[in-house]
């Protein structure tokens, strides 16, 4: 058997995807292979922790009030070349930092769930200074040169869609793996509902809508989307996740005493599976994570307000894959859960039937037997050329 003696994951913590995929992997090589010393690094944060600060406070801003402009960015950069002068210096953030890590826990394997530190290792090893194995997991339905790295070993993605984009971009096929995007072992259980019902205070009679506002809060609208479902005309349950937004939580908290529906209100939850089990219907804006424990689940999706760029490419994929319908405003919203709760619920039906045929469950098992192939394997000094 092939041993993994120590695992580096790198990862960051714009938005929450990058970090609970680091997490579930990290579960799944500790599950295997108990002995594994597994280091989860906040790569920018570690490396330059006001560089960290700025950066996340612009994604925020920019997400939630100018999403056009991180769209743009996001386009600009999409096929940047790893020779071009922004690439080499994005390659260079925090790479002494780096090669001093790399010589200190000296693991056998380095993966990244964040396309910055990728490219620092790739780097390293292009310029002689380490020969570890490394890995990168996409966490997104999306083809993007920033997760692209010439002395990157493997790749791990969510689906055919994405696999085919690597390969267009000139990564050949053996250096990916279509794993899916690994989620925790708890989306892969089944649920009692009614045993959920009773634990949530639900009725188990009632259409059950879960609102995921992201980790941070940013969908759009969200606060006047929940009012309205609070007064909804027809009876339902409404569950809204505001994540680590103290505001919006505090401000939807105001109106629970008036709603004539029954409403729960948390903010950031842990055992998020739970209410994504209950529920009959998610509203949400197509975060890579969120979207793959919804699909191990077969969660029905509405898709509202994706971030331009990832979240596009991810709502694209889920709506053609049909476990998912998009609205491209509060009406569209409104028509959209008048149509799948009440008229048509048969179609709730087909897109959980489409769930489970594309669904890749296991994915952070698959990734982690992966790695420790990796670890055994010679390291090489040479890799393919990147085509844009």
């Amino acid at each position: 058997m092939s041993q993994l003696r120590r695992l580096l994951i790198l990862s960051a913590t714009y938005g929450e995807g990058h970090q609970q995929a680091a997490y579930a992997v990290r579960d799944a090589v500790m599950a295997m292979q108990p002995e594994t010393e597994v280091q989860i690094v906040d790569y920018i944060r570690a490396v330059h922790p006001v560089l960290d600060s700025v950066v996340r406070y612009c994604y925020l801003k920019s997400v939630r009030f100018a999403p056009a402009l991180y769209g743009w960015f996001y386009k600009g950069t999409s096929q940047i070349p790893p020779s071009s002068l922004i690439q080499r210096q994005l390659n260079s953030l925090g790479i002494d930092e780096m090669e001093a890590t790399l010589h200190e826990f000296q693991p056998d394997v380095v993966l990244s769930t964040f396309p910055t530190p990728a490219g620092v290792v790739s780097h390293l090893k292009q310029q002689g200074r380490t020969r570890v194995p490394s890995a990168v997991v996409i966490t997104d339905h999306a083809i993007h040169s920033q997760w692209i790295h010439p002395w990157t070993d493997m790749y791990f993605v969510g689906s055919d869609y994405v696999r085919h984009g690597l390969v267009a971009r000139g990564i050949p096929g053996e250096a990916i793996q279509v794993t899916g995007i690994p989620v925790r072992p708890a989306f892969h259980q089944r649920f009692d509902r009614l045993a959920l019902c009773h634990k949530l205070g639900l009725s188990p009679q009632l259409p059950t809508v879960l609102v995921m506002a992201g980790a941070y809060g940013v969908m759009g609208d969200v606060e006047q989307i929940c009012a309205e479902l609070f007064h909804w005309p027809q009876p339902l349950q409404v569950l809204v996740v505001t994540g680590r937004n103290a505001r919006m939580k505090a401000h939807l908290d105001e109106l629970l005493p008036d709603a004539s529906n029954r409403v729960r209100v948390y903010g950031f939850v842990h055992d998020i599976w739970e209410l994504m089990a209950v529920s009959d219907l998610m509203l949400t804006k197509a975060g890579g994570l969120t979207i793959s424990e919804a699909l191990a689940l077969q969660l029905p999706m509405l898709l509202y307000r994706p971030i331009p760029g990832q979240e596009v490419q991810n709502a694209k994929f889920l709506v053609r894959q049909g476990v998912a319908v998009l609205a491209r405003n509060r009406r569209e919203v409104s028509e959209h859960l008048v149509d799948l709760l009440l008229l048509h619920p048969d179609k709730r039906q087909q897109m959980r039937h489409q769930a489970q045929q594309i669904r890749l469950l296991h994915a952070a098992e698959r990734i982690a037997d992966s790695l420790r192939a990796l670890a055994s394997r010679q390291p090489s000094r040479a890799h393919y050329s990147y085509q844009h």
